[in-house]
């Protein structure tokens, strides 16, 4: 893979305005929600999944038709696509579900919310404004016909996301138990939180001292962005075959694979890679849509593992995001910066669960869930 390109990088504190959180208000009144399998979905269904997308609220770029579409065709039966629609016929939001079980011990049937396995946000595909409409319809949809299932599990939820807190709120409101798993740590730099200027001053000089050794050693060191429309397969070969190297494995691939083609294709893939002289030391990829990064990929060269070629990395891609202006970036499952003073902030993530059907469905499900926690 040759190199293409090299991008100057604006130093660090170039930073945009933060996007204020919280609910949206909640005016848009939904119709009813339906489970759909890919390989039934009709041309007026694709359009208006792929009209959603292109309106969404920021939250899951995952969920968009480009794509989760791919995801669901080589699933098959194993996942559908709940869809709530609105009152004028156009989607309020879209979550893709699966039947499995709600644990090795407890094997009671269960409807899971997919999440992307190298994104790991599990959000459903929203309008502003519509998100205790969706929640609504979709609990009334599984209460009504729950098929096997005795619960709902959503996973990967952001804390702070205005998704989940419409779903706390609607629970509270039905009276319905809400179940929270174990929280997980991401890193996501957020706009106007840099951390502590004194750290962020110290790891730099750190990581200048370790650049100049690696740049006497192997030659200038360069990060280059590959947006040109025949990068994307080099980009895509040269990074597995760095993670091969580094006897590591993205947890899923071809979703991986999928994810980044066609998100290349549309302008919504950011590839690098950083190296020093002629040699790749390290690699990232993420998406980006409505001033949102979400991280897919990173490799690094472990052999040169003295000089930090991951931590050289985070740098620039911190920089790079200050510079597109994204006020937030979500640090994908199968990315760890390890970089605190770089990459300071913090994103909590939960699974929710949730009894559905009747009364004595519901006792099913929650004795279960107490039988798991003992």
């Amino acid at each position: 893979m040759s190199l293409i390109d090299p991008i100057s990088v604006p130093p660090e504190g170039l930073r945009d305005g933060r996007v204020a959180a919280g609910l949206h208000p909640d005016l848009t009144p939904a119709a009813g929600a339906d489970l759909l399998r890919a390989d039934r979905m009709s041309q007026p269904d694709r359009q208006r999944w792929a009209a959603l997308s292109r309106d969404a609220a920021p939250g899951n770029i995952f969920a968009a038709d480009w794509l989760m579409a791919p995801v669901l065709a080589r699933a098959g039966q194993r996942l559908h696509l709940a869809a709530v629609g609105g009152a004028a016929g156009e989607w309020l939001g879209a979550l893709p579900l699966g039947l499995g079980l709600l644990g090795p011990r407890v094997p009671v049937p269960v409807l899971r919310s997919w999440h992307c396995p190298v994104g790991g946000i599990g959000t459903p595909l929203l309008r502003p404004g519509a998100e205790r409409a969706f929640w609504a319809a979709l609990l009334a949809r599984l209460d009504q016909r729950p098929g096997v299932a005795t619960g709902f599990i959503a996973q990967s939820l952001p804390l702070d996301d205005p998704a989940t807190l419409a779903l706390a709120h609607l629970c509270a409101e039905q009276d319905r138990l809400l179940h929270r798993g174990p929280s997980m740590i991401r890193r996501a730099p957020i706009a106007g939180q840099p951390g502590s200027p004194r750290a962020t001053h110290l790891f730099e000089r750190r990581l200048e001292q370790l650049e100049a050794r690696l740049a006497a050693r192997l030659g200038p060191v360069r990060l280059v962005l590959h947006s040109r429309a025949g990068d994307c397969e080099p980009w895509l070969a040269a990074f597995f075959a760095l993670e091969r190297g580094a006897a590591i494995a993205s947890p899923a691939p071809e979703a991986l694979r999928s994810a980044i083609r066609e998100g290349h294709r549309r302008g919504a893939a950011r590839l690098v890679s950083l190296s020093a002289g002629e040699t790749i030391i390290a690699m990232s990829g993420w998406l980006v849509a409505e001033r949102r990064g979400y991280g897919l990929a990173c490799a690094h060269d472990t052999r040169l593992a003295a000089y930090a070629p991951h931590r050289l990395l985070v740098r620039r891609v911190a920089a790079l995001a200050a510079l597109e202006g994204l006020s937030r970036f979500d640090v994908g499952a199968g990315c760890h910066p390890g970089t605190d003073a770089l990459w300071p902030e913090r994103r909590e993530f939960a699974d929710f669960a949730m009894a559905i059907g009747g009364p004595a469905r519901r006792a099913l499900f929650d004795r279960a869930m107490r039988a798991r926690r003992d």
